[in-house]
């Protein structure tokens, strides 16, 4: 997978003008952006709860729903494993830009095959959209290629991708879900996805062939390249169909890989034979065991949270609230919302530490944000306990509370691992580090099926039992991040 712009950087830089100070072709990425995240989190906001209805009703409901979470976390096990086979198709047979203009054209079908309310020709649309959301992992590398490697600029641009793409996941669920969704039938969330998808699409189309690297000629390209790259996607549809109904195959060829990945860089590093960099290497596991973990408790927030809220927490308002009456849905905006308010904040109080010396260590971080997201479950754990309503529910700001802590637990720990995954990985081996730790939020998502699948039997007290264990579980881990870290820092040998 591509994570660096080391390799091109040698390509020269658009002529596309700027604008407000930044290259103007960044301001088409990020309308691209905008549009993908629009799609994928459009859906993603009511996939658990449309799946249990529509493909589960038959079923018991407790069983409806674990198998509502199994579908919900397969998917997302599968989007970011084919991001790494995305990045390999960018890098050496279609070209970053070839490999983004094909996969925004591709998911439109993916999403418009999703509004049939069959489930074999659903998870085949789903399969297909996976592997076609694969193929744009290009478009994080392509936001570098319209900066200088020196330009004073080039940070702020990837904060505005960072800000877009959170925009785009803070409306979807809006319009998505709550307005055209809740409104008219979830099969119709589908079709506004698919018509954000096809804007993104239309706005690329509009301007690639200006981007740095159109041309490009990567190892295995040739012509006709396009038509094999769609074809063996149609190819592939069937066997992640196949993983996607079956969520105990799927647990094995996502720990399987996964354990194929670590046993490569144990033996990169025995044959190195550097013990600096087998250090460093130590240092990267323990992040990214960190990392898996964290995922695994926040990534409930579209699938056990959503039944939760749905089931157990209290409107936060009655009747209409500025033409808006109340939807369980619309807490799938909120951690997008404040990210898009906490990560200024949290991008200066960084550096402010930093002045004074106080800035933790890249361990402590990631310890810190284990921390949030595990406290988070403890809102709810006593909120259940102690909180609830005359009809037995609790109320909205304790999900909230639960939210906020997750999200900053986030800002805290993900920015800083992708910064630092480069500089603790091998040279030569950065990009497929950087895969593996994409690959890990795979291992987050099926773990957290795993998790939310606990929580559909015995009602509420279910629910309040597994966030018990997510609050105590979650502390543990977060103490010994937070007593290692000196350690874990020595491991490092000066990467921050």
């Amino acid at each position: 997978m591509h994570t660096s712009d080391d390799s091109r950087d040698s390509l020269p830089l658009p002529d596309s003008g700027r604008f407000l100070g930044h290259p103007s072709l960044l301001w088409m990425l990020l309308a691209v952006t905008v549009g993908t995240n629009f799609a994928f989190y459009g859906f993603r906001a009511f996939l658990a709860p449309y799946a249990a209805d529509t493909f589960f009703a038959n079923l018991p409901h407790d069983q409806a729903l674990a198998q509502a979470n199994f579908l919900f976390a397969g998917f997302g096990a599968l989007a970011y494993a084919t991001a790494i086979l995305g990045g390999w198709v960018a890098d050496n047979v279609l070209g970053e830009v070839q490999a983004l203009r094909l996969s925004l054209w591709l998911i439109i079908p993916g999403l418009l095959g999703m509004t049939v309310p069959n489930r074999e020709i659903f998870t085949l649309a789903l399969a297909f959209f996976v592997l076609a959301i694969g193929l744009g992992i290009p478009l994080t590398v392509l936001i570098g290629r319209n900066y200088a490697k020196d330009d004073p600029k080039r940070d702020a641009g990837y904060t505005l991708f960072y800000l877009a793409i959170n925009f785009g996941a803070f409306v979807a669920p809006f319009v998505c879900a709550t307005w055209i969704g809740a409104t008219y039938g979830f099969r119709w969330g589908f079709l506004a996805a698919a018509v954000g998808a096809l804007w993104a699409a239309a706005v690329f189309e509009w301007k690639h062939r200006r981007m740095p690297g159109a041309n490009d000629t990567v190892r295995f390209r040739r012509t006709g390249s396009t038509p094999l790259v769609t074809l063996a996607a149609l190819v592939l549809v069937l066997p992640c169909a196949w993983l996607l109904a079956h969520p105990e195959a799927m647990n094995r060829v996502v720990y399987t890989l996964i354990g194929l990945l670590l046993l490569y860089f144990i033996v990169s590093s025995v044959r190195r034979g550097d013990r600096v960099q087998g250090q460093r290497y130590i240092a990267l596991l323990l992040l990214f065991v960190a990392m898996v973990l964290f995922w695994a408790m926040s990534l409930l927030s579209a699938s056990a949270l959503n039944f939760f809220a749905r089931d157990h927490v209290a409107p936060l308002w009655h009747g209409h609230l500025l033409g808006l009456s109340w939807n369980y849905l619309l807490f799938q905006s909120v951690n997008p919302l404040y990210i898009l308010i906490l990560a200024p904040v949290m991008a200066v109080l960084w550096p402010w530490l930093d002045r004074r010396g106080i800035n933790p260590s890249t361990p402590r971080k990631f310890g810190i944000g284990l921390l949030l997201v595990a406290l988070g479950y403890g809102v709810l754990v006593y909120a259940i306990q102690h909180l609830q309503l005359p009809d037995g529910k609790v109320a909205a700001w304790t999900l909230l509370a639960c939210y906020l802590g997750s999200t900053i637990g986030e800002l805290a720990l993900s920015p800083i691992g992708y910064g630092v995954i480069g500089k603790l990985a091998a040279h030569d081996e950065a990009a497929l580090a950087m895969g593996g730790w994409f690959f890990g939020v795979s291992v987050s998502y099926d773990l957290s099926g795993q998790i939310a699948a606990l929580t559909t039997t015995g009602g509420i007290e279910a629910y309040a039992r597994v966030f018990e264990w997510l609050l105590y579980g979650g502390i543990a881990i977060a103490a010994v991040y937070l007593l290692a870290a000196p350690w874990i820092v020595k491991l490092m040998h000066g990467v921050r």
